[in-house]
């Protein structure tokens, strides 16, 4: 009897957690979606009730069926989104180029570490007044996209050295023995094998950008048509339904952000997905 005791409990326990593996992946999001709903509905109904610090969920959601507001949320946010992409852009484009040095010239490693850390740990909250007064009134925008810029720049940086130097020695070493140079390796061999783990940190990237410009917008760049702008407007008239409705917004963009970057990784790099092969297939 002592001997069936240790595989009684792992049959018992795959038994009890079957039922969860036919469970689709998406209905664990709906769950935690319909708990956070619950519990901001109880919060705003009891802890908060009397100040209206935390609106209901109905009278957040109903601005989202209000078309006076939606035609204003789309024109501050396309505002917002162009100065994201192109801080996202410009952010990507300096720290790929970054890690791409780094790779042909390993010397400067130390000097490039040292700039992706110094870019990452300089609170924007500190730095983006600065910007905001340096790009001034000739350049409403630019404080916006600076921001961007240093919000991605660090997390494309060392996704991008990663991927590079995960590439295999022996395709370098066959391409060396084929006549190829330093260029021919990173092009046929390194930035291929440097795909995956780029797309990786650029998915993450994309909700900072988009962090940054309204970060900046809050400390007074982008003009006036912008979610930044809106935010303040909304709090300066304590409209705490108005408040959490951009909140939303915002999250809703930084989500889709990051869903399109992670649609394009995998066209551009179907291999990474996989698939499930069937037992006796090959």
């Amino acid at each position: 009897m002592a001997t069936l005791a240790p595989t009684a409990a792992p049959a018992e326990e795959g038994g009890r957690f079957a039922a969860l593996r036919g469970v689709p992946p998406w209905a664990g999001g709906v769950l935690g979606v319909l708990v956070i709903v619950v519990v901001w509905w109880v919060a705003s109904l009891t802890l908060y009730q009397g100040s209206g610090a935390i609106p209901t969920p109905p009278s957040v959601v109903a601005k989202f069926f209000d078309g006076a507001q939606w035609g204003a949320t789309l024109r501050n946010a396309s505002g917002t989104v162009g100065s994201a992409a192109l801080g996202y852009l410009w952010g990507n484009l300096a720290a790929i180029a970054l890690a791409i040095v780094v790779l042909l010239v390993p010397a400067l490693e130390a000097l490039a570490n040292q700039i992706a850390v110094v870019t990452y740990c300089i609170p924007l909250v500190a730095v983006g007044p600065v910007i905001v007064i340096v790009a001034g009134r000739d350049a409403p925008s630019g404080a916006s996209v600076v921001l961007a810029a240093l919000s991605c720049f660090f997390t494309t940086a060392v996704g991008a050295l990663l991927g590079l130097r995960a590439a295999p020695r022996t395709s370098i070493d066959l391409v060396k023995a084929y006549g190829g140079g330093t260029w021919t390796s990173l092009r046929k061999v390194q930035l291929i094998s440097a795909l995956p783990a780029l797309f990786a940190a650029l998915k993450i990237a994309a909700p900072a950008a988009f962090l940054g410009a309204i970060l900046a917008e809050y400390l007074g760049s982008g003009g006036d048509s912008t979610l930044g702008r809106a935010i303040i407007a909304a709090q300066t008239n304590s409209d705490a339904p108005q408040l959490w409705y951009l909140a939303l917004v915002s999250g809703i963009i930084s989500g889709l952000a990051f869903v399109v970057i992670g649609l394009i990784a995998r066209l551009v790099t179907p291999w990474t997905a996989g698939s499930d092969v069937p037992a006796g297939a090959k």
